[in-house]
Formats: structure tokens, sequence, C-alpha cells
């Protein structure tokens, strides 16, 4: 692939992938929510006597939000209630019903949105009739034997507390793409004039391994919509492509390399399929395949055709080439995005005198354009955190 077909292609996945971010109002809406049950849960705890720690995990705090597809599905915002106290004091029923009763007392007061209250296996799932998102409610406590970010969940089906580490992982996920945040950052910099490289916020850069996890489960989405059931876990193809992510290459060449290694890093121990929290190792992602093992067979079943997908886009041939293929694999509204950036890239460049027709490829090229990423819920390394 020549340089310029190859800065061809970036600009039109990087257009197409950046459509799939959650739009601006909607998330403003989503962090009036968000804070607003927040608030509450604080107080009720300090009502208690006891501190208590409100945090966003998951694709909101890693900067990976995808847009579902369609009414059927919805932004999922996941956030963890951690109450500072002694695992020794309380038992996992005790907990989940300590956050529950707070909850529906939160409900009760006829909050903006009205949300209606449902129990899940670990967490309390807050649902709002009129808008697109919920927010899951995860209790937890501080993990004794773990790091200073480590927890312990409940879980209705398992006698035993469940680790995690939402903050530490969040951590894990952004030092894979550190070297590559810092140059985009810089540049970014350059190009505002800006006096100094803090001066540019850590939410206006995004890195090709975010928007390679939005591809992922874009494409993801499209292949299961018959089969919803069976769709590989958003944490799982998030850890899995931050493994196989290497920190070099275009968009596209980082789509296609990560693909193909993410089967690597799935083990088997003992005859069971294994995913680990790479900042909490007793805790597998995966540990649904154990009791469905159709999940596995499905998960290796489309990151295969996901690869061929994605090398597909290379191998397609001129613009419409391209747009096609990507409409088939990240949805016909990426593509219009993508088409819609690269004809206002061509105005702009014509009037600058830097639009050429690739020799032997009948396609035009320019330089090309990042899309200025939009703000998302993590702010960098760091969640909102509630005073």
């Amino acid at each position: 692939m020549t340089l310029e077909r190859e800065r061809q292609l970036d600009q039109l996945l990087e257009a197409a992938i950046a459509s799939l971010d959650i739009p601006d109002a909607l998330y403003e809406l989503a962090v009036r929510r968000y804070e607003d049950v927040g608030q509450w849960l604080l107080a009720s705890a300090k009502r208690r006597g006891v501190d208590a720690h409100i945090i966003v995990q998951g694709s909101f705090r890693l900067g990976t939000v995808t847009r579902p597809i369609g009414s059927r599905y919805q932004y999922d915002i996941d956030t963890v209630d951690r109450l500072n106290i002694a695992k020794y004091t309380v038992t996992q029923a005790q907990l989940k019903e300590t956050v529950g009763a707070d909850l529906r007392a939160y409900v009760a007061q006829g909050p903006e949105g009205h949300p209606t209250l449902s129990e899940g296996k670990r967490c309390w799932t807050l649902e709002y009739p009129l808008d697109p998102f919920h927010i899951d409610v995860l209790p937890a406590i501080p993990d004794p034997e773990g790091g200073e970010d480590a927890i312990l969940l409940t879980d209705k089906t398992l006698r035993a507390w469940q680790h995690s580490d939402p903050v530490g992982y969040s951590h894990w996920f952004r030092g894979r793409m550190a070297d590559e945040f810092g140059e985009l950052r810089e540049e970014m910099a350059r190009a505002m004039k800006a006096g100094d490289v803090e001066e540019v916020p850590e939410w206006k850069v995004k890195t090709t391994l975010q928007r390679t996890v939005q591809a992922l489960k874009r494409h993801r989405d499209i292949y299961f919509q018959r089969r919803p059931e069976h769709r590989p876990a958003s944490i799982i193809i998030t850890t899995l492509a931050a493994r196989s992510y290497t920190g070099r290459g275009s968009l596209a060449s980082v789509l296609v390399e990560v693909t193909k290694r993410m089967p690597e890093f799935v083990k088997k121990c003992e005859g069971v399929w294994w995913v680990a929290n790479p900042v909490q190792p007793a805790e597998n992602f995966a540990d649904r395949w154990r009791e469905h093992p159709e999940l596995a067979d499905a998960f290796f079943e489309w990151i295969r055709q996901a690869r061929v997908d994605f090398e597909s886009m290379e191998a397609a041939l001129g613009i419409d080439g391209i747009l096609k293929v990507i409409g088939k694999h990240l949805g016909d509204d990426s593509a219009k995005a993508a088409g819609k950036a690269f004809g206002m890239g061509v105005a702009a460049l014509s009037g600058a005198g830097q639009l050429g027709l690739g020799s032997n490829t009948g396609t035009l090229s320019g330089a090309p354009a990042r899309p200025a990423p939009r703000h998302t819920f993590h702010g960098g390394d760091e969640a909102p955190r509630l005073p």
C-alpha cells in the first residue's frame, strides 16, 4: 500500500469511527444524570457515618464509548458505589441491600428523568424511559488484599466476594497507549500554537487503540445483530485489543494487526477459558464461558471474520470501494460520515492547492485531517469525582 493510499484510508476510517462517539448533548445529559444519583449515594452513606466513593468504569472511563445500533440497545454508564467499610463487618447480601435501599429512596423522590430500578446479578440498574442510556450501580467495598484501588464485588450466584479494580484497569489501559497519546497531544499543541502541551485537554486526544476498540465493538454489534446473546463482552474486546496493541502504525494497519493477534491472549487453564484482568488476575473476564461454552465458540468465529473484513478495507479499490466496505462492516451511517468528511476535505485542500490524483489509482489524495475527538466521561486518567 502506498503512503498516499494509507493516509487516505486512515482519513476515511478516522471519520467513520469518530461518528460512533456519543453526541455532545447526550453526553451532557448523561453527566447530569450520573452526577445527580452520585450525589444522592454519597449523601446517603454520609448519613450512616460511612465514607463512600463513586467512580465511573468501563467505556466512559476509557474513552471507547460506541454508539449503539437502533433503539434496542442503550449506552451503558457503569458506576461503582464503593463503601469504605471492612469486609468482616458486612455480607454480600447486606451490602447489596444497603445500596439497593439507597437507590429505591432515590427513585421514590422523583428525580429528573424519572428512572425505574431493577436488580441484576451484581449491580442495580437505573432505567430512564425517555433516555437512550441506563446507569448500572455496582456495590463494592475495598479489597484489603489488593492494590490501593482494588475492590470486592457482590454476586447473587457466588458465595465468595469477587475481585476487581476498575481504576487500576484504566491506568493499565492508558499505559498501553501512553507514547502515542503523548505524541498526539504534542502535535495538537503545535497545531493550536499552544504555549504548553498541558493546554491541550486530554479528552481532545483519541489514539488508534481507542478508535480500534470502537471499530471492533461496532463490527461485533453488526455481526451479532440476529443473536445478540452471543456477543463477546466489551471488556473482553477492550482487554485483548490493548494487549495486542504495539503502539505504532496507521489506524488501518493497527486495526488489522490487533484483530490478528487478539486470539493469542485468550488462555485455557485447566480446561477453562481465561481472559484475566491485567491488574487483578483473580478476575476472569471470560467467566461466563465456563457455563456457556457457545460464547467461546462465538468469539473465535467472530474474531476470524473481523480480521477478514478489516483486511478487505485495505484491499478495496478507490474511495467508493472503501466506503462500501466501511458501510458493510461499520454501518451505513459511518460510511456516510466518512464520505462527507472526505468531501469536505477535498474542498478545503483544492483551495489550498494540496489536492492531487494518485498515480495509477484514479483516486484523490491529500494530507489527512484527524477530526477533533469530543469530550468523554473519563477526563484522561480520572473519571469525574463527586465532591
